[in-house]
């Protein structure tokens, strides 16, 4: 199961930078170790996260093995307008996860 803590500020003015913090619960799992039936674990990993505000992307990441389990990503942004900032994870294998934060800008 994908579990993201999303952390906005309440309100913001307009023209104000404001600080996202994210939290992904996600293993990470840089594959290769024996799975202990003979086989070997794929890699799993979350490899990009992005997220867009006011019809334009705001941030990406590209992630690889070298990042530990359940990263964290802290970025700014400026408030432009009251609108959801959109989060999207991709992951190894195909699967993506969306969460969405709502960010009120006075």
């Amino acid at each position: 199961m994908f579990n993201a803590r999303i952390t906005v500020p309440p309100q913001a003015k307009a023209g104000e930078p404001v600080e996202i913090k994210v939290l992904v619960r996600h293993p990470m799992d840089r594959g290769g170790q024996s799975d202990g039936k003979g086989g070997i674990v794929p890699r799993k990993i979350l490899n990009r996260m992005t997220a867009t505000y006011a019809g334009a992307e705001i941030f990406r990441i590209d992630m690889n093995t070298g990042v530990a389990a359940n990263p964290f990503v802290s970025f700014c942004t400026r408030a432009v307008e009251t609108g959801d900032i959109v989060f999207e994870w991709r992951e190894d294998g195909g699967a993506t996860y969306t969460r969405t934060a709502r960010l009120t800008v006075a």
